[in-house]
């Protein structure tokens, strides 16, 4: 037995080891002497830098500095409620805007009695797909509604402006969005704009010739009505407008989205931090390694440290179901969304696909890159103080990335 373990242990020595990746050495002592240097400016201002690097596929630890300390993640807190609503709603999920009828026989083509327009979250629910829903009610040989044409916001409650005011020297109140279960038009311009959205596929529905004999009000769904008209978007759309252009509405209207539906309804912020808490726990995120109260970033009270990033985008990418559609969400330097004008002309430029975050003496970025050897590369690069500009953290985060987009271990 003891000669075969020998023999084994010969053979294995003498196998080639070209299937094992070669990280140590000059090369990547080179990659963490560059990327010191990238970060040094910003520690000198008194900034507080925290920077983690590791190879995607083989969860080797390239990089870190003060990996273990929190910061505020401003608004790459959207890829926490990004990958979580992808993981639990898979990428295949409509979220549907409905129209129900409490009268149970519409062949007559008239319904007597309510039709209610009822949200379940939508933060892309626009004009156009209140249109639709009325050209689907006619479709219907609906021809007159006896009753009102009822909102129902009734799948999130009435705390409509998040975070706002609550904490001392947070985000100031007129960076919150409007968040509720039936948005339209993300909101902008209106006071109630659920009832607005109502008010809409009255008129409508109006100016399709159906009769409405009642008035727009405000109410909520019995649970015995009949569906009459359905529109949704896909979540990889939703995700992905969310995550190109920072969409604070959109992040907050998707982590009452997970509330409502993991927890109970009416959806809140409070559901929705119980579900964002259970997912990063379940992925291995040590709970002291951060706090999220809301989805968007807006709030200063949010905190993470460098390694929930590490374990959250390696859980991602090793979800091969998943992975494109969130890879596909972020942004990428120089092509799209918040990192269009970055990196430009540099090997960063289009293998950067990464989540900005920007507050007052804030700045983050963290994502994925592709290097010169075709290999993703995971970072983390997060800087908090007022130390230096907005403008100065992010050429240091460019340079970050050029220098591991640049990166060969070969």
């Amino acid at each position: 037995m003891k000669n075969k373990f020998y023999l084994f242990l010969l053979l294995f020595l003498l196998l080639p080891q070209t299937a094992y990746p070669q990280f140590s050495g000059t090369k990547l002592e080179e990659l963490q002497a560059k990327l010191d240097s990238v970060i040094t400016p910003m520690i000198s201002r008194g900034v507080t830098v925290s920077a983690k690097v590791m190879h995607a596929d083989y969860n080797k630890v390239m990089y870190e500095y003060q990996p273990e300390v929190k910061v505020i993640p401003a608004s790459i807190t959207k890829l926490i409620t990004s990958a979580c609503a992808f993981s639990k709603l898979g990428q295949s999920y409509n979220i549907p805007t409905v129209v129900y009828t409490d009268d149970n026989n519409i062949t007559d083509g008239v319904v007597n009695g309510n039709i209610y327009l009822k949200g379940f979250g939508d933060p892309d629910l626009n004009t156009s797909d209140i249109e639709r829903l009325a050209e689907i009610i006619v479709s219907n040989n609906i021809k007159e509604i006896t009753g009102n044409i009822v909102a129902d916001e009734s799948y999130f409650d009435d705390n409509y402006k998040g975070l706002s005011g609550y904490y001392k020297g947070d985000t100031g109140p007129s960076y919150w969005p409007y968040v509720n279960a039936l948005p339209l038009n993300k909101n902008e311009g209106v006071s109630n704009p659920a009832t607005y959205a109502a008010g809409i596929l009255s008129a409508d529905l109006t100016a399709a010739g159906v009769i409405v004999g009642g008035v727009v009000i405000s109410g909520v769904t019995p649970k015995a009505s009949k569906e009459l008209a359905q529109i949704s978007h896909s979540i990889f759309d939703v995700l992905s407008f969310m995550n190109k252009t920072s969409d604070n509405h959109s992040a907050i209207t998707m982590f009452k989205l997970l509330g409502a539906k993991y927890k109970s309804n009416p959806g809140t912020l409070e559901e929705g931090q119980e579900v964002i808490e259970s997912f990063l726990t379940e992925i291995g995120v040590n709970r002291y390694a951060f706090e999220i109260l809301e989805g968007s970033g807006l709030t200063r009270y949010n905190q993470v440290s460098a390694d929930v990033y590490m374990k959250l985008l390696k859980y991602m990418y090793d979800d091969r179901f998943l992975f494109d559609y969130f890879f596909n969400s972020l942004a990428i330097a120089g092509k799209d969304g918040t990192i269009r004008n970055r990196m430009i002309g540099t090997e960063a430029e289009g293998n950067v696909h990464a989540k900005t975050g920007t507050l007052n003496g804030v700045s983050a970025l963290t994502g994925y890159c592709i290097d010169r050897d075709s290999e993703i590369l995971i970072f983390f690069i997060v800087m908090n103080g007022s130390g230096a500009s907005t403008n100065s953290m992010r050429s240091v985060q460019d340079e970050f990335c050029i220098q591991l987009a640049e990166f060969s271990r070969k």
